[in-house]
């Protein structure tokens, strides 16, 4: 049976560019950003503080909601659909290796341009098609400061 689920996700910035992780995952690499699936009885925003703890070693002030994106896992055919919330960085020692999730095989880190961002290939990104148009518009309003 297939299901639906929701994940938070975080677009942690720093100097015009944000946060994203690569992971490997059924002999792909794949770009995503940090977070994941929303655990029954947590909010999106206390969910998503732990997981960018685990995944990446920051610790985080998520702030608004900036959108949502949506994708369908090849490996089960499941529904996700993904919170995509602002957060603003408190430490920046990033560290890969202490994810207790060992499954999620994230093997790299790199701060990203929007610009770049835009030329990857759509299949390099579990959610990269509903996410591109999702994040240039909070670029975009981020540049022309209305926010």
């Amino acid at each position: 049976m297939k299901m639906s689920y929701c994940a938070s996700k975080g677009v942690i910035i720093k100097d015009g560019k944000f946060l994203v992780i690569k992971q490997r995952l059924n002999d792909k690499e794949l770009y995503d950003l940090p977070g994941g699936r929303i655990e029954r009885g947590r909010t999106p925003e206390e969910h998503l503080k732990i997981e960018i703890k685990e995944e990446v070693g920051l610790d985080v002030e998520v702030g608004k909601l900036i959108g949502y994106s949506y994708f369908i896992r090849e490996v089960d055919g499941d529904q996700v659909i993904c919170l995509l919330f602002e957060c603003k960085p408190l430490t920046y020692n990033i560290d890969i290796t202490k994810n207790p999730a060992k499954e999620e095989n994230i093997i790299e880190f790199k701060w990203m341009a929007p610009e770049e961002f835009m030329k990857l290939d759509d299949r390099s990104s579990l959610f990269l098609k509903t996410t591109k148009k999702t994040l240039m518009n909070f670029f975009h309003r981020i540049k022309k400061g209305k926010i």
